[in-house]
């Protein structure tokens, strides 16, 4: 409300800009932003795995021929596992049993001979007789010890060869190892120069990055306020509030008057003098 004369009337014009200093570099970076934003990045041209070293090829190789060839320690371990089981050591099945027999004759008979022959016996029947019985009894122990030991040893060898033709596959484990190591030093020397090449692709963004957190910021902008007010009487209403709220703490204060009365006494003067 307005009483007596027009009202003020306040306009307000504010404008904040960076710094005068500061606004070339902006300018510069937004420039550079956009350059980057347009160009396009480049995969790492080279190999990104180490080839097979080789060791390892050959390694391969050997592991997959032994594979399928298999072992010849295992064949004969097999051989003579089926033998046994087929009885072919036994009796006349044994290929060194008549060699055995010859070797057991051969060490009994002198001595028969000299017992005989000392007897004035030589060349009889009982001669005979026992040379026959000796050299059964002699060339069957003989010939069976010998068997029975040959027979341990070929078990014992049997039980060994898949142990021994498991050899085979250590050896190319070794090599394999060898062309690991250095498929990995292969791979260290690409990784790193993936890496340079990453961070060459990287290093303008980084670089603008950092050059942005440099230029950015309040450094003290610029700003402009203008207002302007016409001149004339405060409204009726606004001049009984203050004097209303004036009349009020005074009676607050001055003893007998009261705050109801001190604010009925500011609202009439406000009326009168605004």
């Amino acid at each position: 409300m307005s009483g007596g004369g027009s009202g003020g009337a306040q306009t307000t014009v504010q404008k904040a800009d960076p710094w005068s200093a500061q606004q070339p570099y902006l300018l510069d970076m937004f420039s550079q932003a956009q350059a980057l934003s347009r160009t396009p990045q480049a995969y790492y041209p080279g190999a990104t795995s180490a080839a097979p070293a080789a060791e390892t090829v050959s390694a391969l190789d050997l592991q997959q021929r032994r594979a399928l060839a298999g072992s010849p320690l295992t064949g004969a371990a097999q051989q003579a596992l089926a033998g046994t089981l087929s009885g072919d050591y036994l009796g006349a099945g044994n290929p060194y049993f008549a060699a055995m027999m010859g070797r057991a004759a051969d060490a009994i008979r002198p001595q028969l001979d000299a017992q005989f022959a000392g007897a004035g016996r030589y060349g009889s029947g009982a001669y005979a007789h026992a040379l026959t019985s000796a050299l059964a009894d002699t060339a069957g122990q003989l010939a069976y010890q010998n068997y029975d030991r040959e027979r341990q040893n070929q078990m014992a060898a049997a039980a060994a060869a898949p142990q021994l033709a498991n050899q085979d596959y250590f050896d190319i484990a070794k090599l394999a190892e060898v062309g690991a190591a250095r498929e990995g030093t292969e791979q260290q020397r690409i990784d790193d120069a993936r890496a340079r090449f990453e961070f060459a692709q990287d290093e303008p963004y980084q670089r603008l990055q950092r050059y942005a957190s440099l230029i950015q910021g309040n450094y003290g902008g610029s700003s402009m306020s203008t207002v302007s007010a016409s001149p004339g009487r405060a409204p009726i209403g606004q001049g009984m509030l203050g004097g209303a709220a004036t009349g009020a703490a005074l009676g607050s204060v001055v003893p007998g008057i009261g705050t109801g009365v001190g604010a009925a006494i500011g609202a009439l003067g406000g009326l009168l003098f605004r």
